[in-house]
């Protein structure tokens, strides 16, 4: 398809709701992923496969034209978690397209915003780095995925809790709701506690405040606070409430992070790609421009 001049570009009014960037926040990520897509497309072809002659331009009759027009593509991509064919209609391509470009794109907007320093540690370690904050918060998302054929998958994938087949991640954000770690992803059955247990964290000075899903954690992280649980045939008392509201106000904005990740519906709703490797990359992008707007909106919290 042949680039048109005339098409609305993505910092334009119009389709800042379709990106969920504003200008400042897509031209930072332009800027990084206009260099790494052209390094790339001058060593692998679309198919990923290395290029006899690396000397390659970009035609202009390319699918998709310019870095501008492929960054707008995995954007609203992700924001919209359209159909393939559907989303090959709207940039006039087909479907086929739609999915070699999303596998080719995806690594080069994760390695974007991992060079703005916008990626949260990964993994199984979770290495504190003193980040300009009061305290830490720690809880677990879950997104829903399809239910997979065979039984056994069925059942290690059901969470009760949701009542769907979903996988969940545990994230460490700071009182400003910037995602610090976010961990892999486990089936919807695995226990929150669970996620604890299988990672690394690294002990810090700073208090860590989670939910009753993490019973047990403050005997190996002596700066964790917990809510106060409800006896059983008994009642907290006036001042436990009292504790239990305070740590509330402030662990909500762990819940306010999670909520700027699924701005994402292809996070918000059931993802259509399959495999734990595809699903984790895009948790990440989508906790790294969840990031990206914490820090422009929020100028004075650098996590730099």
């Amino acid at each position: 398809m042949k680039h048109d001049p005339n098409q609305p570009q993505a910092t334009d009014r119009k389709l800042r709701a379709l990106l969920s960037l504003n200008q400042d926040e897509y031209a930072k990520v332009l800027v990084v992923f206009d260099e790494l897509v052209n390094e790339k497309l001058r060593h692998y072809t679309l198919k990923n496969q290395r290029r006899v002659h690396k000397e390659y331009k970009e035609r202009a009759n390319s699918s998709l034209y310019g870095s501008a027009k492929k960054l707008d593509f995995m954007l609203m991509y992700l924001k919209e978690n359209p159909n393939q064919a559907y989303h090959g209609c709207v940039f006039g391509i087909c479907q086929s397209k739609v999915s070699e470009w999303v596998s080719y794109l995806t690594p080069v907007l994760e390695e974007s915003l991992h060079r703005l320093g916008l990626m949260p540690q990964a993994g199984h370690r979770y290495r504190h780095e003193e980040p300009k904050t009061d305290c830490l918060l720690v809880d677990v998302t879950e997104r829903q995925v399809p239910r997979r054929q065979d039984y056994e998958g069925q059942k290690e994938e059901y969470s009760g809790k949701k009542k769907r087949h979903t996988v969940k991640n545990m994230a460490i954000t700071t009182a400003e709701g910037y995602i610090l770690y976010l961990g892999p992803s486990y089936q919807g059955s695995v226990h929150d506690k669970t996620l604890w247990d299988q990672a690394d964290i690294d002990h810090t000075p700073l208090n860590l405040l989670a939910d009753l899903g993490f019973a047990g954690v403050e005997k190996g992280y002596p700066n964790a606070i917990l809510p106060y649980k409800k006896p059983r045939n008994g009642e907290l008392t006036a001042l436990q409430k009292s504790i239990n509201q305070g740590i509330s106000k402030i662990r909500v904005r762990v819940e306010h992070a999670f909520s700027g990740v699924k701005r994402l519906k292809i996070i918000r709703n059931k993802i259509r790609l399959r495999g734990y490797q595809a699903r984790d990359a895009l948790m990440r992008i989508a906790a790294a421009l969840h990031n990206l707007r914490t820090t422009c909106r929020n100028p004075i919290v650098n996590h730099s």
